[in-house]
């Protein structure tokens, strides 16, 4: 369910900004973890930012299939970068968890890694209206050539953008997207010349993702049912679900969403990270604001602040921002006291001073994502 949530806030909820053909943004990664800094788009070269965190479950199960594209295809000018988002940038400690994450995996994480920042986030991720991660951006030529979730990317894919071969005229290969759970069936990413019924299968798979990117809410309900249909039962029905949700969201009815982010929190009450992440989009997001759910929002940011014993700057925050929505303003003010008490020196401290001084004045400002429909 995780996994399969988070991929479901990849998609967008209105029409996109930063798009395929456009010129790529000029905005950088803050810092490099691993590796050199992309400066400047060289022709001949194919650039990969792919988006990640190490809370996030789908982004691990990536990692494999990014470092095996990365000894495949790196001196055949293919450049991978790992940008960590909305984690290092919050505090002191996130940023080490992040730099431990690295170090662990080793050589099994052998392409560039580097700190997204805020910048990065804003003129990348929410430029292109993506409230999820992993994500991937592909540059070609100093423009867009292709975004979405890393695991779609394949070596005859990045060789025909590097080459200039239209990507509907290439030839793709058999490959499998990594199970939702150890285990589990997969789903085919692409399918082998000639093989007629595996390319009916890709084709309605690729109908819903193209009606989806496009936003087509009416396309994604009658796409749906077949795309549903090729996968195992199991993984079928939580698409058919999520992907249900995701049109009613869209549409303004976020009951069913709701009822997706309730069962996320239930299995995974006990993560920190997710609680939390779950709570702030509850809180922020534009798509909810006209029928906020604070019984759920409350629900995860009290777990995940007596999860981390009250020492995490941003879960406090969260939490403060909650009460003060909920009318606690007293309550509120303690807690926004205390994360910025919690907050290391930067810019997480300045963020959560500058909601204090806010509430001190009797008013909420709102998140600095949050003109976006922010994911944090």
């Amino acid at each position: 369910m995780r996994t399969l949530l988070l991929l479901l806030l990849t998609t967008t909820l209105s029409a996109a900004g930063l798009k395929v053909g456009d010129p790529a943004p000029a905005t950088r990664p803050e810092s490099m973890l691993q590796g050199e800094a992309v400066k400047e788009f060289k022709k001949g070269e194919i650039y990969v930012f792919e988006c990640w965190a190490s809370w996030c479950g789908p982004c691990v199960a990536a990692i494999p299939h990014l470092d095996d594209l990365h000894k495949r295809m790196g001196k055949k000018g293919i450049v991978i970068t790992g940008v960590n988002v909305w984690e290092a940038e919050r505090d002191a400690a996130s940023a080490q968890r992040a730099k431990d994450f690295l170090k662990a995996q080793g050589d099994k994480m052998s392409y560039r890694v580097a700190v997204g920042g805020k910048a990065f986030v804003k003129d990348w991720l929410e430029a292109a209206e993506v409230n999820g991660i992993p994500h991937a951006f592909v540059v070609a030529e100093g423009k867009i050539a292709w975004m979405g979730h890393p695991i779609e990317l394949t070596a005859e894919m990045l060789g025909d953008i590097l080459t200039g071969t239209p990507l509907a005229a290439a030839a793709p290969i058999v490959e499998k997207i990594p199970s939702r759970r150890p285990g589990k069936p997969a789903v085919p990413a692409s399918t082998a010349p000639g093989d007629a019924e595996m390319a009916a299968a890709q084709a309605k798979l690729d109908a819903l993702t193209e009606a989806m990117r496009d936003r087509d809410w009416d396309a994604v309900e009658k796409a749906l049912p077949a795309a549903a249909g090729v996968m195992p039962k199991k993984e079928g029905q939580e698409l058919r679900e999520s992907v249900e949700a995701q049109i009613g969201l869209a549409r303004g009815d976020p009951t069913k969403f709701y009822a997706q982010l309730a069962r996320l929190a239930d299995e995974e009450f006990d993560d920190a990270e997710v609680m939390n992440e779950i709570a702030w989009r509850l809180l922020t997001m534009k798509a909810f604001a006209q029928n906020p759910n604070l019984a759920l929002a409350e629900k995860c940011a009290v777990q995940a602040v007596k999860l981390t014993k009250e020492t995490h700057a941003d879960k406090l925050d969260t939490l403060a921002r909650l009460r003060w929505l909920q009318g606690k303003k007293e309550e509120a003010l303690r807690w926004q006291i205390k994360s910025v008490e919690k907050a290391e020196a930067g810019r997480m401290k300045e963020e959560v001073q500058k909601t204090l001084d806010a509430m001190l004045k009797g008013v909420l400002p709102p998140a600095d994502d949050e003109e976006e429909d922010p994911a944090r």
